[in-house]
């Protein structure tokens, strides 16, 4: 199969870093300005109180690049607000996330429905950036997939984002069986169908399909990557490392299908962050 990929690229440091990040002005979080005023005494001796709490404060903040994707317990990244009957969708899920989010591929390819295997698409794993991608990555697709081959193409996906470290998030998307199947009647219900199921083959059952779940994985930077970033951004890694708005990422969208009577992966893509996020 590697003969027929082209090789995964490593990706810009743009294309590997969330763009709000690329956006944000980096500086001090903590700060405390006084204008005069009336009560400008009163500021003063408050000040003097808090100004220690607000440095310390200050302090656990500048250092939480380090710490601040450290979960409390192993599903702490799935969503709290899921209705009772949305839970056993993220259990479900949770698994396969968890698996690639360490970078088992094998465990994760172990997850996956036969539905998934059956047929992979060089889009699921690197989405088209420009319109001469598009042919491209359709022109790749693998029938029967094998555990070597699903952990190759994952590589596309660690050279666009960084490898994987830890989950961040995931909640269930839709679980409305017309969403599913691209049916609905909705005003946006085609927008629906496209964030929930993206483009999953219409050749899987359509009465198999259960829910759609989106999360989110946090990556590593390579070394170069970092130095790429920082020194665009105008500062050190270190302090780039630090900043709470650099947290690279990419989203995995799932559906669930039943197979065995048991819920397992039917379909599913990497996608970049994006501004819906």
């Amino acid at each position: 199969m590697a003969d027929r990929c082209p090789p995964p690229r490593k990706a810009t440091a743009r294309q590997a870093t969330p763009k709000r990040f690329a956006r944000a002005k980096i500086g001090s979080p903590c700060r405390l300005e006084i204008s005069p005023s009336p009560s400008l005494l009163l500021v003063i001796v408050t000040a003097a109180i808090l100004l220690p709490v607000l440095l310390t404060g200050c302090d656990k903040k500048g250092h939480a690049g380090e710490k601040k994707t450290v979960q409390k317990s192993e599903d702490d990244f799935l969503d709290k607000d899921a209705k009772p009957d949305e839970r056993k969708y993220l259990l479900a899920a949770k698994p396969f996330f968890v698996a690639v989010a360490n970078r088992k591929y094998a465990d994760a390819y172990a997850l996956l429905s036969s539905h998934a295997r059956a047929r992979m698409s060089l889009d699921q794993f690197k989405p088209a950036e420009q319109d001469s991608d598009v042919q491209q990555n359709q022109s790749y697709a693998f029938d029967n997939v094998t555990a070597e081959q699903f952990a190759y193409l994952m590589q596309y996906v660690e050279a666009a984002h960084g490898a994987p470290r830890a989950p961040k998030m995931l909640q269930v998307f839709s679980s409305d069986p017309d969403v599913l199947n691209r049916r609905s009647k909705e005003q946006f219900g085609a927008m629906d169908s496209m964030f929930a199921i993206g483009a999953m083959p219409d050749w899987i059952p359509a009465d198999i399909r259960r829910a759609s779940l989106r999360g989110q994985i946090h990556t590593e930077l390579s070394p170069q990557e970092l130095q790429n970033v920082a020194q665009r951004e105008g500062i050190s890694v270190e302090n780039l490392k630090q900043s709470e708005d650099f947290d690279p990422y990419f989203n995995l969208k799932v559906v669930l299908v039943v197979e065995g009577g048991q819920l397992e992966i039917g379909y599913f893509e990497f996608l970049p962050p994006s501004i819906m996020d």
